[in-house]
């Protein structure tokens, strides 16, 4: 995977947009990421791991540290990632959960989480094709095209030094549960417990299995043969046999309780048999006892039903008077029944006459006809007076209605009259308005014109406040650049200063090598022999060593360290002229001016933008006011003219209405007749003719109903005749109600229903010869179908009980013999479970070296890492340091093969990993965070990271160390890898040019960072 852009906002403590190309500090393979403590360089590295996975880089933070404290609340806080795999160019941009103002009212809301992800062709697409936008496609997406989960990305690409130096010094059990967190392998324990489970389940089940077999056959026992203590005793030692027997003897003892249940089964099929044939006879006894019972009970009832019959003949023989009575009674009753209609009719007749006749006097004694005697009057004079009457009321029809709108008419002209006198005002209004406008229109104009110039200056501002900014800018620039030019004499003089102590210390040691070399020549020398350096053959005063003498290799290397302070020297030197230049080109781009002028220049084009500004606005807001003003003058002009038409029109239509109001209040006057109104004199007239009306009814209903009354008195006569009777009276007394006719049918009915019934029974031919008077003993024959009965239903039980207990007992045998099989299976099948869970858990003697198989895949794990390791380690330790495994066992404890320990070539031993020293702890370290990442990568398909971040650490390294390690990270770098180190130490600025500088300018403040290449 190649990193290429990361761009964040709002996130830890940066507030502003922050962009790091990791494109621009590429070119060197090294970069540095460097910045003091708490600067937030962790959540550079935080927000790349937020972009990938959606959580932050370091275990057990919260992923609530990502939201920077110093962002603006209405900012949205992102980290967007460009990156490159070999499945292509993916961009992802994430958001984490915030809270942001509500739309609409006071307070927050909380924002959820985001994801968008794109994928391009190049880097230079950027925008490229939307993949997902939902959190769970979009992550899956990702891990797919990353190739690794967030774990092992953090064990890889970030590498922590400081987690790999805990794990260097820790005990066997720890370091087991750090590569556990590390690869993931928790699942072989599961595996472990879940074969520990399935073995405990298998033993379970063989135990349920012998269980059942023990209660198949104590069952089959019980039922075969209850209560037999011997019986109880063989089931219990077929049952032992089996459980206890081996391999070569499980067919044998399992024949044995076969054969033992179908020795009982057959001795109780033998028991059956016999009762069935006892209870065949018995059922034979019963059927004869109850053929005799069932004979002498038909006697009995032929006898029973022969008395009833000639007890129930007399009863009727004594009825049939009243039944005669009956019968005339019903006839009488349906004769007089054909009278009823005319005899009602009649009745209904001389009902109607009486009404009529009454109303009649009521009409006479209250209606008012003018002119005509109502006590004496008939039908036809009623009726002509009512149609004078009527005529009348049609001629006064039309002034009654002018009169029924006068109130009205009244009511509207006076209406007219007020919003004549309304409409007059607002004219006057409307009038005034039209003369005020144009004046306040002007003013408006002028003010405008005045604003527009002022915002006119608006553009030129902003440029000058732009130009004092950068020049703010540059001043700040220009203290850190003093800043720096101070730091750059600093070092170069502490260089110098330790060039000269290095060239004093290299020239005392020379003399003292020379000095020990004379002494080395001196021992060879011999009296009367020349000596090598000067040839003399005497020799007074030879050179002896001394205690201060050195070696030639001390030597050379005070030498090499000369030639690199000279070097650091030259570099400080060069250093300092850059931020010398620095410093110079900046004094030159602010010509003189001072911080305090340039904030006070600041604050007056502030002053006069905020100026600038509010009449900018003002201009916008005349404008609009101006148009509202001059559209309200044209409205007001229209509204005028329309308010002179409007008086015009009402004036005329209230002279109209006035006229025609005063003719019809005069016609309706003439019309009243003496009545206070119109309205008055019709009423009375109506209601008089009303009167007449209904008398005239009345007259013609009292005519016709006494031509009725007289038809229906010679149609009752006849109907008297036709029935048989002499007088209506007659006809009266004989009706009976319909009801009571037919009751008195129905009993007349039943009593011959009674007696035809009775004559059929007497002459049953079954009653042909039968003895009233005879005794029959019907309880002796049943008392013996009883007895036989009992003794039937007492075998059929025990046959019953019989075939059921034979039946349980075949049950029990298949009982029995399911759970052999079933044992024999469970056996089988827990035999493999077994074995694999003692291997697996190496509690069995089967696992020959006592290992689990957890622990095993971690052994090869560990070695795996611990010889990439080496390889690095090296090269750091200058070939003095390797790293070798061994079984980890500390005081009884069991073997791990996770022990670790350090041989040093230098001793040919082997020592604790904790008796290295601070530096060497952090190099070894490296070495296996290094192994680490090269095995997960390897385990995740081989892939190649193209970018890698390693932790802090380097301050304890001494300058020759710092140089291997820095020698095995550049050559990290082959094959295109870029290597970012995180790191403080001043001296990495010197040897890594490019980096990401961060820095926390204010207490605080919010934290910059510049990308440096």
């Amino acid at each position: 995977m190649q990193l290429h852009t990361l761009t964040f906002a709002a996130i830890g403590p940066f507030r502003d947009q922050q962009r790091v190309d990791f494109g621009e500090l590429a070119a060197g393979g090294l970069f540095l990421l460097e910045g003091p403590t708490g600067a937030g360089k962790s959540t550079v590295i935080d927000a790349l791991v937020f972009a990938l996975y959606g959580d932050v880089a370091g275990r057990g933070s919260s992923k609530a540290r990502l939201v920077s404290d110093h962002r603006d609340p209405a900012v949205e806080p992102f980290v967007e990632l460009v990156f490159e795999t070999s499945a292509g160019v993916y961009r992802v941009r994430r958001t984490p959960e915030h809270e942001r103002p509500k739309k609409r009212g006071d307070g927050t809301v909380t924002q959820q989480a985001s994801v968008k992800l794109w994928k391009a062709t190049s880097p230079a697409g950027l925008d490229g094709d939307p993949v997902s936008t939902r959190v769970g496609e979009a992550d899956a997406e990702l891990r797919d095209a990353v190739g690794l989960s967030r774990e092992q990305f953090v064990k890889t690409v970030v590498l922590p030094q400081g987690e790999f130096a805990r794990f260097l010094q820790s005990r066997s059990d720890e370091r087991r549960a750090i590569l556990q967190s590390i690869f993931g392998t928790e699942h072989y324990d599961r595996i472990q417990d879940e074969l520990k489970r399935r073995r405990s389940g298998a033993r379970q089940r063989c135990d349920d299995s012998d269980q059942r077999l023990r209660y198949a056959v104590a069952a089959f026992a019980r039922t075969a043969a209850p209560g037999d203590d011997g019986t109880d005793g063989r089931a219990t030692a077929v049952t032992d046999a089996v459980l206890s027997a081996v391999a070569d003897t499980v067919d044998e003892a399992e024949s044995a309780v076969r054969a033992w249940t179908a020795e009982l089964v057959d001795a109780l099929d033998a028991e059956q048999r016999d009762r069935h044939t006892r209870s065949a006879e018995a059922e034979r006894a019963r059927d004869d006892a109850a053929a005799h019972l069932r004979e002498r009970q038909r006697r009995r009832e032929l006898r029973d039903r022969l008395r009833a019959a000639r007890a129930e003949r007399e009863t009727l023989d004594a009825e049939r008077a009243e039944q005669s009575a009956r019968e005339r009674r019903a006839d009488a009753a349906r004769r007089a029944a054909t009278c009823r209609a005319p005899l009602d009719a009649l009745d209904d007749t001389r009902g109607r006459l009486d009404t009529a006749s009454r109303q009649v006097a009521d009409l006479r004694a209250t209606v008012e006809l003018d002119g005509l005697d109502v006590t004496a009057a008939g039908r036809d004079e009623v009726t002509r007076a009512h149609r004078e009457l009527l005529d009348t009321v049609v001629a006064l029809s039309e002034p009654h209605q002018l009169e029924a709108g006068l109130a009205d008419r009244r009511d509207e002209l006076h209406r007219l009259r007020r919003d004549r006198e309304k409409l007059a005002e607002t004219h006057a209004e409307i009038q005034a308005r039209c003369t005020a406008l144009p004046t306040e229109i002007e003013a408006l104009q002028a003010e405008a014109v005045q604003a527009r110039e002022l915002a006119g200056t608006l553009a030129g501002l902003r440029r000058d406040r732009t130009a004092v900014h950068e020049l703010l800018a540059v001043h700040e620039r220009l203290d850190a650049a003093r800043a720096e030019q101070a730091a750059a004499e600093a070092r170069c003089q502490e260089s110098h200063d330790r060039m000269v102590a290095a060239d004093d210390h290299v020239a005392e040691l020379r003399r003292r090598y020379r000095e020990g070399v004379a002494a080395d020549l001196a021992v060879a020398l011999t009296e009367g022999e020349p000596c090598q350096v000067c040839g003399s053959t005497t020799h007074p005063a030879p050179a002896t060593r001394s205690d201060d003498f050195v070696e030639r290799d001390r030597v050379e290397q005070a030498e090499q360290q000369l030639s690199q302070c000279r070097r650091r020297l030259d570099e400080h030197r060069d250093a300092r002229g850059t931020a010398a230049a620095k410093v110079a080109e900046l004094e030159g781009r602010l010509d003189g001016s001072t911080a305090e002028q340039l904030g006070e220049q600041l604050s007056r084009v502030d002053g006069a933008i905020g100026d600038a500004e509010t009449a900018e606005h003002r201009v916008g807001e005349l404008t609009g006011e101006i148009t509202r003003r001059e559209q309200e003058l044209h409205t007001s002009r229209e509204q005028h003219r329309q308010a002179e038409a409007d008086i015009a029109r009402l004036d005329e239509r209230v002279g109209t209405l006035a006229q025609r109001l005063e003719r019809d209040e005069q016609r309706v006057a003439d019309e009243q007749g003496g009545y206070t109104s119109v309205g008055v004199r019709v009423a009375d007239l109506r209601r008089r003719a009303s009167g007449a009306e209904r008398l005239a009814v009345a007259l013609g209903d009292v005519e016709h109903q006494s031509a009725e009354h007289t038809a229906r008195s010679d149609q009752l006569a006849r109907a008297v005749g036709d029935a048989g009777f002499d007088t209506p009276e007659q006809v009266r007394a004989a009706l009976l109600p319909a009801a009571d006719v037919d009751a008195l049918q129905a009993e007349i009915d039943a009593w011959r229903r009674r007696s035809d019934a009775v004559d059929g029974r007497l002459a049953d031919p079954d009653l042909v010869g039968v003895d009233a008077d005879e005794e029959i003993d019907v309880d002796g024959a049943g008392a013996r179908a009883e007895a036989t009965a009992a003794e039937l239903l007492e075998l059929q039980r025990a046959v019953a009980s019989g075939d059921t207990r034979l039946q349980q007992c075949r049950e029990a045998v298949a009982e029995v013999d399911d759970a052999l099989a079933e044992r024999r299976r469970v056996h089988d099948e827990a035999a493999a479970v077994v074995r694999m869970a003692g291997l697996a858990n190496a509690d069995t003697t089967d696992n020959v070296p006592r290992i689990a198989l957890a622990t095993y895949v971690l052994q090869r794990r560990f070695e795996a890492v611990v010889d990439a390791a080496n390889e690095r380690l090296a090269d750091m330790s200058s070939g003095r340091y390797v790293l070798e495994s061994h079984d980890g066992r500390e005081g009884g404890s069991r073997r791990t093969g996770l022990g670790l320990r350090v041989v040093d070539s230098h001793t040919g031993h082997a020592r604790d990993t904790g008796t290295l020293s601070g530096g060497e702890t952090f190099y070894v370290s490296l070495a296996l965070a290094l192994g680490l990442a090269d095995v997960v990568t390897a385990e995740a398909g081989g892939l190649r990271m193209g970018t890698l971040f390693v932790d802090e650490g380097f301050g304890s390294l001494d300058p020759d160390t710092l140089d291997s390690v820095m020698g095995v990270l550049a050559r990290l770098r082959s094959g295109g890898r870029v290597v970012g180190v995180v790191s403080h130490v001043e001296e990495l600025k010197t040897r890594i040019p490019e980096r990401i500088e961060v820095r926390r300018p204010t207490r605080g403040g919010p934290s910059t960072l510049d990308v440096v290449a």
